[in-house]
């Protein structure tokens, strides 16, 4: 979540009426690919108004609004469109934008054994339910995307440039590696930790499905291990045994999801190296905090020296 787009009650009073009008409205400032405000009505009531930056294409967006309704009936809590005057997806200051319910609970900062538990529990019921569902989309963030960003860098010679030319280097001998038979769900595709809520040490719910897509579940898995069992190179193999030991109680995985992890775990980290390096040359207008791209770099050097596989 960002703050690119400033605007204030009066712009989007208009939505608000019954809910009595808007009492409060405040910008978030985390995360680096929408514009998001909380909006608290004078009836109480708590809602997100996001405002859909470059990244986001409006056609994507009734596919991310089924994606979040489904998973929500299906007991994952999330949030879900708010639809006024029979429509869900609006238009601020030109650009596509809706209102969404608000979930309770916040980012997690110690790790312990419960909240791994629920953690684990959580996700693979958002990956059994993903295997059922019925909805595509391809996902455009790895080999597009990769080749999309090293276009626009050509002869880069920034910040990370030893890096980059690295992952340069690295990308067409994994281009030919994406297997094509694994099975596909309907995957969260961005499972931060900021994108997933606590309380009490419990999964409250799940935010941001902006990168919901079609793929597979071991990528899915291999994205959130990056960014919750990792500091830069150094990894919490207690942790990530506790949680992974958990969630394989309640998924089964084929012989070829698993000899593929390793493989997806450094295409994970290729492709958050590379959108984070993007933001900070290409999305630094307005009220935005960006993250560390060498972090991912130094969880993909040790993926290509460890092989995490072994822990099935």
């Amino acid at each position: 979540m960002a703050v690119y787009t400033k605007i204030t009650e009066q712009d989007i009073g208009h939505l608000f009426q019954e809910y009595d009008g808007i009492e409060q409205l405040n910008g978030i400032t985390e995360g680096v690919e929408n514009t998001n405000y909380l909006v608290e009505t004078n009836n109480q009531k708590k809602f997100i108004f996001t405002i859909f930056e470059k990244r986001t294409n409006e056609t994507d967006l009734p596919f991310f609004h089924k994606a979040m309704n489904e998973f929500n009936q299906n007991g994952i809590t999330c949030p879900t469109p708010i639809i006024i005057n029979k429509n869900d997806i609006f238009k601020i200051k030109k650009k596509p934008c809706a209102i969404y319910s608000f979930i309770e609970g916040r980012q997690i900062t110690t790790l312990n054994k419960e909240a791994l538990i629920s953690l684990s529990k959580n996700i693979s019921a958002i990956h059994n339910i993903g295997s059922q569902s019925n909805l595509f989309r391809e996902n455009n963030m790895l080999l597009t995307s990769w080749k999309f960003i090293i276009n626009k860098f050509k002869n880069y010679d920034g910040k990370n440039k030893s890096e980059f030319a690295h992952i340069n280097n690295l990308i067409p001998s994994l281009e030919n590696q994406f297997p094509k038979n694994l099975k596909k769900s309907l995957i969260h595709g961005d499972l931060f930790k900021d994108n997933i809520f606590f309380k009490n040490n419990e999964v409250s719910g799940f935010i941001d499905f902006f990168f919901t897509c079609t793929d597979t579940i071991v990528y899915d898995l291999a994205t959130l291990i990056n960014a919750w069992f990792f500091n830069y190179e150094k990894f919490d193999e207690n942790n990530f045994k506790i949680f992974f030991n958990e969630y394989l109680n309640f998924i089964t995985w084929s012989n070829e999801e698993k000899e593929n992890f390793n493989f997806y775990l450094k295409a994970s980290a290729i492709r958050f190296f590379l959108t984070r390096i993007h933001d900070q040359y290409f999305n630094n207008e307005g009220e935005v905090h960006h993250k560390d791209p060498l972090a991912f770099f130094e969880i993909l050097q040790f993926h290509e020296k460890n092989n995490l596989q072994d822990f099935f």
